[in-house]
C-alpha cells in the first residue's frame, strides 16, 4: 500500500531550497536511486515528505496515465518542491547541492571530478538494475532468470569497483579522504554509498580506498541515527 510519511521539522535547508519537498519513489525498502535523495536530506536537515508508491500502485498509474502527472517518462524519483516537479536523480541532487551551497566542488575543476565520479556510480547503477529488472506489459518487476545478475556480481560490478577505488586512491582531490572531496563530502558518496549497499558491499575487502568512503558515510552523525531508526528499511 502506498503511504506518505512525513520527517523532520522545516530547517534553513529547507528555505534554502524553497520549501518542504515530497520525494516520490517506489516503496523499495531503503534501496535505488530515491534513497540516493534520503540520505541527502537526511544529512542536510531538509524536512520532507516521503511518498512511498507500492509497486502495484505504479504499474497501474503507468497504465491510467495518472503517473505522467509527475513525469511524462514515467520514471522515479520525483521531487516536488514549492509547486514544481524535479526529475532526474542525479540533476536533482545538484541543483540542492547548488541552493545550500555544499555537498559539491568548490570551483570547477572540482565540481567536473565530482560530476565524474558520480557518472562511474551512475553507470555502475544502470547496469545492474538492467540485469536484475525488466519491463513487460505487466508493468516493472524482476527478470524471471538470474543468470544477468550472475554475471553482473562476476565480471561487471567488480570492474566499477576497481575503478572507483583506483580514482580515490590516485587522484590529489581524493588525497586525504575520506571522501571524494577528501574532507568534504558531496552528493557523489551518497550516490556510491548507495549502490554500494544495493550490491550487498561486494567487493569492498578488497577496495580499501572505497571502503573508507562507505564507512565515513556510515559514521556521518544525522545518517548514524537515520540507520538506527525506524525511518530506515535495510
Amino acid at each position: 500500500m502506498s503511504r506518505v510519511v512525513e520527517i523532520g521539522a522545516p530547517s534553513e535547508a529547507n528555505e534554502a531550497i524553497g520549501g518542504i519537498p515530497t520525494l516520490h519513489y517506489l516503496d523499495f525498502l531503503s534501496r535505488g536511486r530515491g534513497e540516493v535523495i534520503r540520505l541527502f536530506f537526511e544529512d542536510a536537515g531538509i524536512a520532507f515528505k516521503d511518498h512511498r508508491i507500492a509497486f502495484d500502485d505504479y504499474n497501474a498509474q503507468v497504465k491510467s496515465g495518472e503517473i505522467n502527472t509527475l513525469n511524462p517518462l514515467k520514471s522515479l524519483p520525483v521531487v516536488e518542491v514549492g509547486g514544481t516537479n524535479y526529475i532526474q536523480s542525479y540533476a536533482i541532487l545538484r541543483l540542492f547541492a547548488r541552493q545550500l551551497g555544499k555537498y559539491d566542488g568548490k570551483n570547477d575543476l572540482e565540481r567536473y571530478y565530482v560530476d565524474a565520479i558520480n557518472d562511474i556510480a551512475s553507470d555502475w547503477r544502470t547496469k545492474f538494475i538492467d540485469s536484475a529488472f525488466q519491463s513487460s506489459a505487466d508493468g516493472l518487476g524482476p527478470k524471471q532468470t538470474q543468470d544477468d545478475l550472475k554475471y553482473h556480481k562476476s565480471f561487471t560490478a567488480p570492474k566499477f569497483i576497481t575503478a572507483l577505488n583506483n580514482h580515490l586512491s590516485t587522484n590529489p582531490l581524493s588525497s586525504g579522504g575520506p571522501f571524494v572531496l577528501g574532507k568534504d563530502i558531496t552528493y557523489a558518496d551518497f550516490v556510491i554509498f548507495q549502490i554500494a549497499h544495493d550490491e550487498d558491499w561486494e567487493g569492498l575487502d578488497g577496495n580499501p580506498r572505497l571502503n573508507e568512503l562507505i564507512q565515513a558515510v556510515k559514521a556521518r552523525p544525522r545518517l548514524a541515527e537515520y540507520f538506527k531508526s525506524d525511518r530506515y528499511y535495510n
